[in-house]
């Protein structure tokens, strides 16, 4: 295995042995409020969405960077990327409740989805958000009835499937018919028709795609690129007159593998360039088809905020298989739940050893009831010798990684032992609001380094009776 390459890492420390995040002793952060914990960084995150929302305006200067909420809705999160000046992509009321909580005026508000209820869609017609995205011809006749029973105009991006594929899994592709998500050119004329019948009830202001998550390529983009400046135009001339913004969606990705070498199995984590990088070559491409007045949507989730928090871990136990050590943490996916859905890579080092050499390869699980709660691929472990067998060869490295998603083992320092505390880095994207509960594990607690140094909490710990707070008990009977 190769060597952590720990400078790669913006924003971490060692001192006296401890790893620190923006100059603050994580050991001592998890001594005082407990583990699990997530540590966000108040820098990191005003960084990237600057970065990003600079990036796209260099590009082409009337863009706008929504942020994709869904990615971490914590309150405080959102209030500081509003406050660096992004607007918001929602996916559910709740997010829409949350975005307006948080300060977000309508007029800086998407909504996304492919299921959204009457009460959702009506709710953002009477508010006059930015635009509904619309994912269906279902959908657009639903938001004409009920804009009309309004006597109100819905703004309305028609989001439409690209036939690109992206994403690092195929879980995570959202550009191609295959997906569950928009429209495809069959439906075209039907949305035409629609629009034309309710001129009054609909005002179609945008064209929206989306190609994936934790896209590598920006060749991939730029294809999305093309796809979008043609749709745009055939619709334009089809309804008489030109779109206010055209919305490429996000996807755009963080560097996972913070390692050393070529790892096949780890070169889907990669992010060959920076997310800002990225979105200025496609913002400029992009500006040289659209007319100067046309306004250029960006949703970015991951590249906010994945790379901006650390999850520290408690050793609770260890084993031996044979000369397989094995380490036993106190967080699995019930506080990273794409760990079971796509198998998602974490890089991880022993915090409070962060000045020993990662030497020892270790197989690490968390504490679920559960053979899917571990940091490796159960599935494709299985699934790899089986195939191999069939055929009767070894298979090659680009299939073999196809199969197999996560490495075996983790390189740690050697003395790594029940009582350390273990750092999951880069899990900012897609942790917090997707945590639960599950064998009775209270959520985590999670705190933010601010700029000044000081520690903000962002979410307590749950307590045992947190986890009855639903729960109803039948009535007595008498």
């Amino acid at each position: 295995m190769t060597t952590t390459n720990r400078d790669a890492i913006a924003g971490y420390g060692v001192q006296g042995g401890h790893l620190t995040l923006d100059g603050r002793d994580l050991v001592a952060l998890a001594g005082e409020y407990g583990s699990p914990l997530f540590v966000f960084s108040e820098r990191r995150l005003r960084a990237n969405a600057a970065a990003f929302l600079a990036a796209a305006r260099n590009g082409h200067p009337s863009s706008t960077v929504c942020y994709a909420s869904k990615a971490c809705s914590n309150i405080h999160v959102l209030k500081i990327l509003r406050s660096e000046g992004l607007a918001i992509e929602v996916n559910s009321g709740g997010e829409l409740h949350k975005a307006l909580y948080a300060g977000f005026a309508p007029s800086e508000i998407v909504f996304n989805g492919v299921s959204k209820s009457t009460t959702e869609l009506d709710w953002s017609i009477e508010l006059g958000i930015k635009a509904i995205n619309v994912d269906s011809v279902f959908e657009l006749e639903r938001i004409a009835r009920l804009a009309h029973a309004r006597s109100a105009r819905a703004k309305v991006s028609l989001r439409l499937v690209p036939s690109l594929t992206g994403g690092a899994f195929a879980s995570i592709q959202t550009g191609n018919a295959k997906t569950k998500f928009g429209m495809t050119q069959a439906d075209l004329p039907e949305l035409l028709r629609l629009l034309a019948a309710h001129s009054q009830a609909l005002d179609p202001v945008g064209l929206h795609l989306h190609i994936g998550s934790q896209v590598a390529e920006t060749a991939s983009f730029l294809g999305a690129v093309e796809f979008a400046a043609g749709a745009a135009a055939t619709l334009a001339a089809a309804i008489g007159r030109p779109f206010a913004h055209v919305n490429l969606g996000g996807g755009y990705p963080i560097e996972y593998r913070h390692r050393r070498g070529n790892d096949p199995v780890l070169e889907r984590y990669g992010a060959p360039e920076r997310a800002a990088t990225m979105v200025e070559a496609v913002a400029a491409a992009m500006s040289r088809k659209l007319s100067g007045d046309t306004e250029l949507l960006f949703e970015p989730g991951r590249a906010i905020v994945g790379d901006t928090a650390v999850l520290l871990s408690r050793v609770e136990n260890q084993k031996h298989r044979g000369e397989q050590p094995w380490l036993y943490l106190d967080a699995g996916y019930n506080m990273l739940l794409d760990l079971a859905v796509t198998r998602w890579y974490y890089h991880m080092a022993t915090a409070n050893r962060a000045d020993e050499a990662a030497r020892t390869e270790f197989r690490l699980v968390g504490p679920l009831c559960d053979s899917a709660d571990c940091f490796y691929d159960t599935e494709g472990e299985y699934l790899l010798p089986k195939l191999q067998q069939r055929f009767g060869m070894d298979l090659d490295e680009a299939l073999t990684a196809d199969i197999l998603h996560l490495p075996p083992t983790r390189a740690m320092a050697a003395s790594t032992a029940p009582g350390d505390l273990v750092a999951i880095f880069d899990v900012g994207a897609y942790t917090l609001s997707e945590m639960f509960t599950y064998c009775g594990r209270p959520r985590a607690a999670a705190v933010m380094v601010k700029l000044d140094g000081s520690i903000a909490s962002l979410r307590r710990r749950d307590s045992y009776q947190d986890l009855l707070a639903q729960e109803m008990e039948p009535a007595d009977r008498t």
